[in-house]
């Protein structure tokens, strides 16, 4: 009797300050949403480059899953987010058509591999002047995740010739806030936006890691004849069997 169980192949890890496309004005645009008709630029573009996967080979029943990855918060001057907590991360090398989302049905768009939300944390501050005592509302610096389950959660099926990529894209799109000191003379419902000049250095934060699967065969008879090892199995179940 033989089994398909997932091998690891590979790792891919992705940094902020690689990013090809870091001070290109066209890599900072527009994603719009369904509903909220706001046209600020929301969205920011990576480019990573790795040469040498061609010598990977992989079978069609390969996988790449999400092990971790931090996406940044983008601040005012004043230190409050620029946008709600709502964050997605789209990885444009990836067209798993097993994954559906409410904005785009996967229709001429990326995958949504991610999507979650920054927290804020009151925190007691003390004025170094008057010795005044408030409570100060704090923001992370931005959402910090790690796969506990690399093998069955956050995964997607690849191609055969996905290792033939050398650049990597990624979109971090986020649901811009409203501006509340905007100049009256813009009118309502002014909305914040990501500006290169001066958020660029944000983005320099950013890591990802994803894993590559692939299966194996193995046989599990044990040696005291055409009985199955279950011992041999480990801690999860066959993919499949025969």
């Amino acid at each position: 009797m033989r089994f398909f169980r997932y091998k690891k192949v590979c790792k891919l890890h992705f940094f902020g300050y690689d990013d090809e496309l870091n001070n290109d004005e066209k890599a900072y645009y527009n994603t719009p949403f369904k509903i909220i008709q706001e046209n600020e630029i929301n969205t920011k573009l990576l480019r990573f480059r790795i040469e040498n996967l061609h010598n990977i080979k992989l079978s069609q029943h390969a996988k790449l899953s999400l092990e971790s990855i931090f996406v940044p918060t983008i601040f005012t001057d004043l230190l409050v987010p620029k946008h709600f907590s709502n964050i997605s991360v789209r990885f444009k090398n990836l067209n798993d058509s097993d994954v559906f989302d409410s904005s785009y049905n996967n229709d001429n768009s990326s995958t949504l591999i991610f999507s979650h939300s920054i927290n804020a944390k009151t925190q007691i501050y003390t004025d170094p002047v008057t010795n005044d005592i408030a409570n100060v509302l704090n923001y992370d610096n931005g959402v910090s995740f790690h796969n506990t389950a690399t093998d069955k959660l956050y995964t997607f099926t690849i191609p055969p010739n996905f290792t033939n990529n050398s650049v990597f894209e990624f979109e971090l799109i986020y649901l811009m806030a409203l501006d509340n000191v905007a100049t009256p003379a813009l009118g309502p419902n002014v909305y914040h936006y990501i500006d290169r000049a001066t958020d660029r250095g944000d983005f320099y934060k950013f890591q990802c890691s994803l894993v590559v699967y692939d299966v194996e065969e193995e046989e599990l008879l044990s040696s005291a004849g055409n009985i199955v090892d279950y011992d041999r199995m480990g801690p999860t179940a066959p993919a499949k069997r025969w």
